[in-house]
């Protein structure tokens, strides 16, 4: 099993070689988008998102078209197709709602579109889906039931960093933040893991534009650090670099 824990776009989860896969979200508007296509016609389901596109008229430049169709959301004509063409066209691809759960995300002009490379993107995402044994959840990671991982299984995290705030990580969406408390919590449910042995492997930086994650540097000693950057491969944690993050995969095997 792969316990994907901070799924997001299931860019890990749909291109990981397992048995079974469990993908988990908070924000639980993408994985119900992902259950309602699994199982789907490849053909049938492209039509849908292209029915919504020509319906709003919408381009790279069509911001009226854009935001009608996000009022038409976000007052109940909310299927996965309209939620899907949503992210098709706002800022730099970013879902995002309200702490009301309104979608609020804003027109990506001249940046976002479904471009014939995203058409076959999403015809491969399908088909892929269809494929593996996966399932898909919308859980606190700290509800997720993780008793019967074992040194067979791998869990997977990358979480909002405690850090590296942007629209892409903050964690909230219209859902919840990100803090010390969820970040310590995250690290004691990693030695759980570590403890009944299962392998784990967790995404962050250690250091981001001067700041750093003392919590997490101090906790990753017990385990393998993999930098990502070969440019800090010998690096010790007096390094300082304000242009560049600090990027890491944290294992336990």
């Amino acid at each position: 099993m792969f316990y994907d824990i901070f799924g997001g776009g299931s860019n890990v989860s749909l291109n990981v070689d397992s048995e079974f896969v469990y993908y988990n979200d908070i924000v639980h508007y993408v994985s119900d988008m992902f259950d309602e296509v699994k199982g789907g016609n490849a053909d049938d389901l492209l039509r849908k998102v292209k029915d919504v596109i020509n319906e709003y008229g919408l381009s790279k430049i069509n911001e009226k078209g854009f935001l009608k169709l996000r009022q038409d959301y976000n007052n109940g004509r909310n299927s996965w197709e309209y939620f899907y063409a949503l992210t098709c066209y706002s800022f730099n691809y970013q879902y995002r709602f309200n702490n009301n759960h309104e979608y609020n995300s804003s027109f990506g002009r001249n940046r976002s579109q479904f471009s014939k490379r995203m058409e076959k993107r999403f015809v491969d995402f399908v088909h892929r889906i269809n494929d593996i044994d996966i399932v898909f959840d919308n859980k606190d990671f700290r509800d997720i039931d993780l008793s019967d991982a074992d040194e067979n299984d791998l869990v997977y995290c990358d979480p909002p960093y405690l850090i590296s705030v942007g629209n892409y990580n903050d964690g909230k969406r219209g859902f919840k933040g990100w803090d010390e408390g969820d970040e310590k919590d995250l690290l004691g449910l990693l030695d759980k893991l570590d403890e009944q042995g299962a392998r784990f492997a967790l995404s962050n930086v250690l250091e981001h534009k001067g700041q750093s994650n003392d919590l997490l540097k101090s906790w990753s000693k017990k385990y393998k650090i993999h930098y990502l950057d070969k440019d800090y491969s010998n690096c010790n944690y007096q390094v300082k670099n304000d242009k560049k993050s600090i990027e890491v995969l944290i294992t336990n095997y």
